[in-house]
């Protein structure tokens, strides 16, 4: 067994986030590290395990003209490096707000600002459910973001919240919901990217 581990092509995966961001791209280094219960190959890399290391955006500046054109490299998120990459990368994945894409050796997975109207009254939580759903689908369940600030958003309950009164507290719940589902985003992007995209990528 260990010979044949020792056999077993690595292929290097570095992965460029915001400090803000290493969260998400740990949640992707977790996913590769898995182990198929039946062969002991990592999930999706057919023969091949990816072996991935996170560079937050300064240590990856510090260290550009070491890393090689031949480096595979993931940027999560929407530092100025990523943004960077993105002017030339077309997306290959898009949807409900969530998009990846790679040239190359170099990919790019982000979370666009679309789920903002998913928290309008006029929604009426039809994208946020739809997510949900589709998130399921690849295995990944999430809690409901948006179960206390629903009630003030899904016109059954109350139509306009009072300007005076209900303003501070709705934008405090309406920051949380964001960030939650934003981070819920990431966590399917990933899975979807994990499934479909990830060996794509470094095959290439």
């Amino acid at each position: 067994m260990f010979e044949n581990m020792m056999q077993k092509t690595e292929l290097p995966l570095i992965i460029v986030c915001d400090d803000k961001d290493v969260v998400f791209a740990n949640y992707l280094i977790q996913l590769i590290g898995q182990k198929d219960d039946k062969d002991e190959k990592i999930v999706g890399i057919a023969d091949d395990s990816v072996s991935a290391a996170i560079y937050t955006t300064k240590f990856y500046n510090g260290n550009l003209p070491q890393i090689p054109s031949t480096q595979h490299i993931l940027f999560i998120g929407h530092s100025k490096e990523a943004k960077e990459q993105r002017q030339s990368i077309q997306d290959k994945y898009e949807k409900l707000g969530m998009h990846y894409g790679w040239l190359g050796k170099r990919a790019v997975l982000y979370v666009d600002e679309s789920s903002g109207d998913w928290l309008k009254l006029k929604d009426d939580r039809k994208h946020y459910d739809e997510f949900l759903e589709y998130s399921e689908a690849y295995g990944v369940t999430h809690p409901d973001a948006l179960h206390g600030y629903a009630k003030k958003l899904n016109g059954k309950i109350a139509k306009m919240m009072p300007v005076f009164v209900g303003a501070p507290k709705m934008l405090i719940d309406r920051n949380a919901a964001a960030s939650e589902i934003k981070a819920q985003q990431y966590r399917t992007l990933e899975k979807v990217f994990y499934d479909e995209g990830l060996r794509l990528f470094m095959e290439g």
